[in-house]
């Protein structure tokens, strides 16, 4: 029994692990450097009241876009196009007339002007102002509506038209334009339909419904030369120069120039 138990003792003993002997210093294993850890660089500043881009785009409000009449390059005053808050002004030589107009855009859309016409056939001087609006396009052609409203002075010259006399009174022009770009220019269409009201010998209606067709092209940046024919036929009553019924034919040579 004795003999047993020292011989499990014996077992035991050598199945124990022998102490670990310490390392040479130069064979210690180093324990690795720490890696340095990457700063994250600080946000940039904001300037005060900017905001990134997507808010900027969360907050803004969605708009319908404005109907903007830009200015042309070339400006007329007798086409169906407004002047788009710009200015020009237009002088005509011919048969049977001289005279020069100015118009300026008062919005996009809307124009007033300024005119001054001597026909110097029946020595006849017209005076007076303008309004033009865009209605829209009729086929290829754009859509103007004009109102003239002026001052009629006939100086009764007798060197062409023997049964002329003096005369003046107020005068409306309702009108209608129409227009479209070719050719390096402008044509127009323009008809209208003056009526004046005599005053100096008793009363007496004139009423001069003409129809005009004119051609206008660039020359340089801001001139602009032209060509325009028309006929128009006079009629009157009452005490009014030249009221018997006569047609009249119309040309012209134009040239306008673009203020702004």
């Amino acid at each position: 029994m004795l003999t047993l138990a020292v011989a499990l003792a014996t077992l035991a003993l050598a199945q124990t692990p022998p102490p670990e002997e310490g390392l040479p210093p130069d064979m210690v294993p180093a324990d690795p450097a720490p890696q340095p850890v990457p700063e994250q660089s600080p946000p940039l500043p904001r300037r005060p009241g900017s905001s990134s881009a997507g808010e900027e785009r969360a907050a803004a409000p969605l708009e319908a876009p404005a109907e903007v009449f830009p200015a042309p390059h070339q400006l007329s005053l007798l086409s169906a196009e407004p002047l788009g808050g710009g200015s020009a002004a237009l002088a005509w030589a011919g048969w049977s007339s001289l005279g020069i107009m100015y118009g300026q855009g008062i919005t996009q859309r809307d124009d007033l002007g300024a005119s001054l016409d001597f026909d110097w056939s029946k020595t006849e001087l017209r005076l007076g102002g303008f309004y033009r609006r865009p209605l829209g396009t009729a086929g290829p052609f754009q859509m103007a509506g004009r109102l003239g409203i002026g001052w009629l002075v006939n100086f009764g010259s007798e060197w062409i038209h023997d049964e002329n006399h003096r005369d003046r009174g107020p005068e409306v022009a309702p009108g209608l334009s129409l227009s479209a770009r070719g050719a390096g220019g402008i044509f127009s269409i323009l008809g209208e339909l003056p009526l004046a009201v005599t005053v100096k010998h008793g009363s007496g209606l004139l009423f001069v419904p003409r129809l005009s067709v004119s051609y206008e092209a660039s020359l340089y940046d801001e001139l602009t030369v032209g060509v325009r024919a028309g006929a128009a036929y006079r009629a009157g009553a009452g005490d009014a120069p030249l009221r018997d019924g006569m047609g009249e034919l119309q040309f012209l040579v134009l040239c306008g120039y673009q203020i702004l």
